[in-house]
């Protein structure tokens, strides 16, 4: 029994589940490369496609061990489940039936990789490559088209169709927009924002044709504008289902939901487009787990949009910039958006690591990269001139590859690390150089697969994916062989047990107190320290928040380059303090204004809740190590029938250690989040009367209005956010220790608390068959430890 316990109750799971091992193992050069996918087989379309259910059966693993223990554990769950159905009902029973029905419907939760990058980096054409769909995403052929929504990929695991469902925002957003449009397009003030104007037009010109922008608000939302998606002005069901047999064909069909695009002929939807979920057939083992959110490179000052942009921002689990080899170290946009959306990545989110993809590696030009005043007459220089023009432009690219990964991590140290010192680096960050045309060029290739770097890249998505697998796995074995023991210890007639119950009833629930004071001594010790880091941020903050905002955001001049300011200072009210501009930096006057507040805690908030393992005072580590069963106990019932209950007991205090840590992860966004959250709601007012303003001389107003409301409010501002913080670091503590109690509590009762000879049905041969896949299983871990 002392084998099989460890195997469920040693080792500390990460949160999120998602990509652990550092990335530069995935790039190694030691993998092998791997083939493009041939093309699936097609299927008839199907008019309304079944939608993947939120909860379903297990996953079905790939592994021969994993699908023989998936096997093996569902027949047991089934056997035991139609004997179960054949008793009286009783408490106890429905108890029981309960727990084994659970097991079958688990929520599968998803990681999401972000993928950031411009217009014309070369995302889509990435997405695809990894898939093995050339023309799965609509890619950059057309100069003038982009990408306007957010698009998420994942596996098709019900049919062979390609799908695409498609959200829309509602009705009352989008009236809310024109009218927003409207307004830009008619102020007549003396600052007049000019790229909000092409912005607003461009949207309204893309729905409603040439003749949409003079129309009036009530022409442009009368019903005969969206006979084609009925699904915009439906109350219940917002989404259009869409199924093709190819991906090409698939790709066509959502074009009009998802680009901007002036050359099309079509009626343009995007504008009305929440986010746009395709699901591709055949990448099981690549996306069952696994969604790639293509982030839009723009943003178009859509307040719906914007507050899901940022939403998701804080579920990425991993980030990828993609960017042009180009200009990947020299180029500053993508590194302003890094650093504007950093805190929602990683302090107010769940970002284990960063990944900079460098693409279109092979458009180089051999002779001129030669002939550069840093290569000339160099060794290399001499090398390379020497072979033919396939090696020479091989070694270039090689060279050059070499070279970016080298002054991308210079880079990164010096824009983020140096910044954060609580950001590791060597544990977040990697570098890619990957070319897509080359992986997909059939004739005549200068690279070999594996120099492409997309098989590398494959390899992340596929270990990340199989990591969840297996841990499913070893989820549902646990579960069943719990409830399996304890349905053979409850079945039991033996009188000595009585007696034993019992004591270990009062011994386990004076564990269970004793080990929940050491997480109260934890976080009552991490929220003193919060304390008077918060309060020491709050007088900075007092000091120091106008002039800040004055600089970073209110006042044009202090911008490097003042359009940057007309661009989001009028959106930016309109939606609360936040704004995405159309190149994809985020403004948010909130957090600006709670910066040095921040500034105070984050290196004390990223040891209490780091993103990727733990750390000495952590709370996912105290969560980790918390058992009231100890070494000693399991030692002295080792041999004993009690074996049987402590096995339950084991496996139920895991799965709710499991959800506790995912708990505390989204808990601690809302933490991290509400010194912003408070801010926001104090400039609230200010925000409002400030998107009235119209007219001439708008701009000045509006400063004079944000700076005179800051400064009147800064007091009762920080103060409130630091009671809020501290509200919900308090909340937190209570949560963990109530539901540690509550659940636990419940469990030794169910367990300890019943009698003996319930007639319950035999299970002896069911644990026996789950007895072979326990110790499978932990030889497995054992040799991947």
């Amino acid at each position: 029994m002392m084998l099989y316990d460890g195997l469920f109750k040693t080792t500390c799971i990460y949160f999120p589940l998602s990509c652990n091992v550092p990335l530069c193992k995935a790039a190694a050069p030691s993998i092998s490369p791997q083939g493009k996918r041939k093309n699936p087989p097609t299927f008839p379309s199907t008019s309304t496609p079944p939608k993947q259910p939120c909860f379903s059966k297990p996953t079905q693993p790939t592994s021969k061990f994993e699908r023989q223990a998936m096997k093996a554990a569902e027949t047991c769950v089934t056997q035991v489940l139609e004997k179960l159905k054949t008793l009286p009902k009783k408490e106890f029973i429905d108890y029981l039936k309960g727990k084994m029905t659970k097991l079958r419907t688990g929520v599968k939760n998803k990681v999401l990789v972000g993928v950031f990058g411009k217009t014309g980096a070369g995302k889509s054409s990435l997405i695809n490559a990894i898939l093995g769909e050339p023309n799965c995403l609509p890619n950059g052929a057309n100069i003038s088209a982009c990408t306007s929504v957010m698009i998420q990929v994942e596996a098709n695991m019900t049919n062979y169709s390609y799908e695409a469902e498609i959200e829309f925002i509602s009705k009352k957003e989008w009236e809310d927009d024109i009218k927003s449009h409207q307004d830009v397009m008619s102020d007549e003030n003396d600052n007049k924002n000019e790229e909000l104007v092409r912005v607003a037009t461009a949207k309204i010109q893309a729905f409603y044709g040439k003749y949409g922008v003079g129309k009036s608000l009530k022409d442009l939302m009368k019903g005969e504008h969206f006979r084609e998606i009925p699904e915009f002005l439906s109350p219940t069901n917002t989404v259009k289902m869409i199924s093709c047999g190819t991906a090409s064909e698939l790709s066509g069909k959502i074009a009009c939901y998802t680009r901007s695009d002036n050359k099309m002929e079509v009626k343009h939807y995007w504008p009305l487009v929440k986010c746009v979920t395709i699901k591709v057939p055949n990448t099981k083992e690549l996306l069952e787990h696994i969604v790639l959110l293509d982030l839009p490179g723009t943003g178009d000052c859509n307040k719906t949009r914007d507050n899901m942009w940022k939403s998701h921002l804080s579920q990425c689990s991993s980030v990828w910039i993609v960017n042009d080899i180009q200009r990947a170290a020299s180029e500053r946009e993508p590194w302003m958006i890094l650093e504007s959306s950093f805190s929602y990545l990683i302090q107010g989110g769940e970002c284990e690591n960063i990944t900079f993809i460098c693409t279109k590696t092979d458009d180089i030009n051999p002779k001129n990269y030669l002939g550069s005043p840093v290569l000339k007459n160099t060794e290399l220089h001499l090398d390379l001139e020497k072979k033919g023009a396939a090696e020479r432009k091989r070694g270039c690219i090689q060279h050059r590859n070499e070279q970016a990964k080298i002054m991308l991590g210079e880079r990164f140290n010096d824009e983020v690390v140096k910044k954060k010192p609580f950001i590791q680096m060597e544990k977040i960050f990697q570098v890619f150089t990957v070319s897509a045309e080359e992986f997909q060029n059939d004739e005549n290739p200068i690279l070999e697969q594996e120099q492409t770097e997309i098989p590398q890249l494959k390899q992340v998505l596929e270990d990340m994916n199989e990591r969840h697998s297996k841990t499913a796995v070893k989820d549902y074995i646990s579960g069943v062989y719990g409830i399996l023991s304890l349905i053979k210890a409850a079945n039991s007639n033996d009188s000595t047990m009585v007696e034993m119950k019992s004591n270990m009833y009062q011994l386990l629930k004076d564990s269970l107190e004793e080990q929940l004071s050491t997480i109260t001594s934890l976080m009552t010790k991490h929220y003193n320290d919060l304390k008077k880091l918060l309060s020491e941020g709050v007088a900075n903050s007092k000091k120091s928040c106008l002039q800040i905002a004055k600089e970073k955001v209110i006042t044009p001049e202090a911008r490097k380059d003042g359009r940057g300011y007309h661009r989001t200072l009028s959106s930016l009210c309109r939606n609360k303090g936040f704004c995405r501009s159309t190149n994809g930096d985020i403004t948010d006057l909130n957090k600006t204004l709670a910066e040095s507040m921040y500034a105070a805690i984050n290196e004390k908030f990223a040891v209490i809740f780091p993103n990727a393992g733990t750390t000495g005072e952590s709370i996912y580590k105290k969560i980790c190590n918390f058992s009231i069963i100890s070494d000693n106990m399991a030692k002295e019932w080792e041999n004993t029938p009690m074996s049987l209950y402590l096995m339950f007991l084991t496996t139920e205090e895991n799965f709710l250690k499991d959800k506790l840590k995912r708990d505390v992860l989204l808990r601690k966004k809302v933490i991290y989040e509400s010194l912003t959250d408070e801010v926001q709601i104090i400039m609230c007012p200010c925000y409002e009367e400030a998107s009235k303003i119209s007219g001439k001389g708008t701009l000045k107003k509006t400063q004079e209005l944000l700076v005179k409301h800051i400064d009147s409010s800064k007091n009762p501002m920080f103060d409130n956010a630091q009671k809020k913080m501290l509200e919900g670091f308090e909340n937190l503590r209570e949560y963990i220790e109530q539901t540690l109690r509550t659940e636990l509590l419940e469990s030794l009762k169910r367990s300890l608390k019943t009698p003996n000879s319930l007639s319950l049905p035999d299970v002896s041969e069911q644990l026996e068959n789950m007895e072979t896949y326990k110790m499978l299983a932990l030889r497995e871990r054992t040799s991947q430890i």
